[in-house]
């Protein structure tokens, strides 16, 4: 897999060409845990163990229709995948060293892909719903769930209940929706309040904990990724 390039900020400007700009003023890092799995689900790999890792999300706390997941390839490597929901994905490799030391990236027309979400249809299946407040560690955080809305499915389906605790002290920043469905959900009600998440948690059909989201730390930050309008594969 190729390997996202750093280019100073004086060398874009002098290429002469314009580019899509995805700018981000936040790192926010994850501990993130799948569980062993109790119950076998259809169309479902069954989790013989718990696994946990670290993700790191670069994200834009004014503008959430994309953002950019980091997760550790080796000691020396990053996993990128950026998801623009408004037609744009990429999936590459960075230095952890470049993407400390550098503010500014490009990206190479073949790591560009089209995107588009096939699940926007289930807004009319899901919503967000406000729950009362939650308390830890003497602080309270905002709660809501993302669940179906048509009991019969979620009955015929086994769905489960996506939850989400939010931190009010983080109100200037936009819902962060890793995955599109949610986001789109988002987009058509704007039905969840602004902040980060504090926690994010699965609990499937059956009441078992699926996996969980645990926010470590968060910190400003200033870096841009850029991509040639050239690059054919760029939605207009």
């Amino acid at each position: 897999m190729k390997v996202v390039t750093v280019i100073l900020f004086s060398l874009i400007i002098a290429m002469g060409f314009s580019q899509k700009k995805y700018e981000f003023d936040y790192w926010i890092e994850y501990e993130v845990t799948h569980f062993q799995d109790s119950v076998k689900i259809k169309n479902r790999p069954f989790r013989e163990k718990d696994t946990t890792f670290r993700k790191i999300l670069l994200t834009n706390s004014k503008k959430n229709d994309y953002l950019v997941v980091l997760t550790e390839v080796d000691s020396v490597t990053y996993a990128l995948n950026l998801t623009d929901n408004e037609g744009i994905s990429i999936n590459s490799e960075i230095l952890k060293s470049e993407l400390l030391s550098s503010e500014n990236f490009s990206v190479a027309c073949e790591l560009v892909s089209q995107y588009t979400n096939p699940f926007t249809y289930q807004t009319k299946n899901y919503d967000f719903i406000a729950m009362t407040d939650t308390t830890i560690a003497k602080s309270s955080y905002h709660r809501y769930k993302l669940a179906s809305i048509k009991p019969k499915k979620v009955k015929r389906l086994k769905l489960g209940t996506e939850y989400y605790i939010i931190d009010k002290h983080t109100g200037f920043h936009k819902p962060i929706l890793e995955f599109s469905t949610a986001f789109e959900e988002w987009k058509t009600r704007r039905n969840l309040t602004n902040g980060i998440l504090f926690e994010k948690y699965f609990i499937d059909y059956y009441g078992n904990l699926d996996s969980k989201e645990k926010l470590l730390s968060y910190r400003k930050i200033n870096k841009e990724i850029r991509i040639s309008s050239k690059c054919g594969n760029l939605k207009n």
